[in-house]
């Protein structure tokens, strides 16, 4: 077999493992691939920057701390995912330079590296955001802090698995022109069915199967109490709905491409026009998925944390008597007592606790007898 100067098989540099020439129709798809994939690659580290400032600096402007709100540390996973992936496909500038695609090489290898891992990662919590939502809404709780992190890293762990197969089965050349990036070769289908297809279709259907559980279990008790504490039914829809629509930009921008895959599987090769334009739209999800956070952080984040708070009933302390807006109020002393003591979960005990709190007022006439501010202060919780 020839070998180049490098030691590597001279058919590696050949059609159609490489491409020699670029037509000024692939020419272009690369620049606008590359283009997209700078979009979301700013709009991915920005967000990644954002809630990380938030984590750290939560004291200023929640009353618990971000790194332990489950939900935004899903969409924070899923917004590196998408992170990592507009990296892989920022290396199309450097093919539209060259006017070719060769490897293997280093940016061959780095690009087959980055979309793999950003493909499956993705993915993978695409569902993790599903199963963790339903999860919710069923057993009106929330894993331990414990599991919840275990989960996280046995998520990327299982990634990171599926991206060192590719190299450690399929050997240093697996990463090769594939369309027009570099992927896992043609020669290693099995490992592209095994490694990425299957469970890029598992996502896309059992994210909607795992919604749809969801949906069925808020439509069975639309009219039950049986609700996670703080919630309401109309709360929990739209939450739900979010969380959907993460789904569903998935499946949107990921299956055209993994249709077209599985059509070269069965010998119907498609044209470079096809990837080019599959590829620009599946380069879109991280721009997609930090404007989607934009539009349904409210409705996803906030509802957990608290901040945007129900109007007070009446007769009871709130945040306006201390001069701030009652429809903007944070979580109060007593729901964080509640919430340490085990309240909230279901199937349990209802209790109710009013709470009568007697202030001198200190401004009130001289006298013998000083005036006194009567607050009532009433929390609700289930016990298990």
């Amino acid at each position: 077999m020839a070998m180049n100067s490098d030691g590597v098989p001279s058919k590696y540099y050949e059609e159609p493992n490489s491409l020699l020439s670029m037509n000024s129709g692939t020419y272009n798809g690369l620049l606008a691939i590359g283009c997209l994939a700078t979009v979301s690659l700013i709009f991915t580290a920005s967000l990644l920057s954002f809630i990380t400032w938030r984590m750290i600096d939560w004291q200023s402007h929640y009353s618990s701390a971000v790194n332990r709100n489950q939900s935004v540390v899903l969409i924070f996973q899923l917004i590196l995912a998408d992170f990592l992936q507009s990296l892989g496909f920022l290396i199309s500038f450097h093919w539209a330079a060259e006017r070719q695609i060769i490897g293997p090489n280093a940016a061959c290898f780095t690009q087959g590296w980055l979309v793999q891992l950003g493909d499956v990662a993705s993915a993978f919590f695409v569902l993790s955001i599903a199963i963790h939502t339903t999860y919710q809404v069923i057993m009106s709780r929330s894993l331990s802090h414990r599991n919840f992190i275990l989960c996280i890293l046995c998520t990327w762990g299982f990634a990171l698995l599926l991206t060192s197969l590719a190299p450690i089965i399929g050997g240093r050349y697996v990463f090769e022109r594939a369309g027009t990036w570099c992927w896992i070769s043609a020669e290693n289908e099995g490992l592209r069915l095994s490694l990425h297809y299957i469970w890029i279709f598992i996502v896309e259907f059992g994210s909607i199967i795992v919604y749809a559980i969801g949906f069925y279990y808020l439509f069975r008790h639309k009219h039950s109490d049986i609700l996670i504490p703080g919630r309401s039914v109309e709360g929990l829809r739209k939450a739900r709905t979010a969380m959907l629509a993460y789904a569903i930009v998935y499946t949107l921008l990921s299956l055209p491409l993994a249709a077209g895959r599985m059509a070269s599987m069965s010998n119907n090769e498609l044209s470079n026009e096809y990837y080019v334009f599959a590829g620009a739209l599946f380069t879109c999800s991280g721009w997609i998925d930090t404007i989607l956070y934009t539009f349904t952080r409210r409705a996803l984040l906030f509802d957990e944390l608290n901040v945007y708070g129900r109007q007070p009933r009446p007769n009871t302390v709130t945040a306006s008597k201390f001069g701030k807006d009652s429809s903007f109020q944070r979580q109060s002393s007593t729901d964080s007592i509640l919430a340490s003591n085990g309240f909230g979960s279901i199937g349990g005990i209802k209790l109710e606790r009013t709470v009568k709190v007697e202030l001198d007022d200190l401004e009130s006439s001289g006298g013998s007898q000083r005036g006194v501010q009567e607050y009532y202060a009433t929390a609700e919780a289930l016990r298990p």
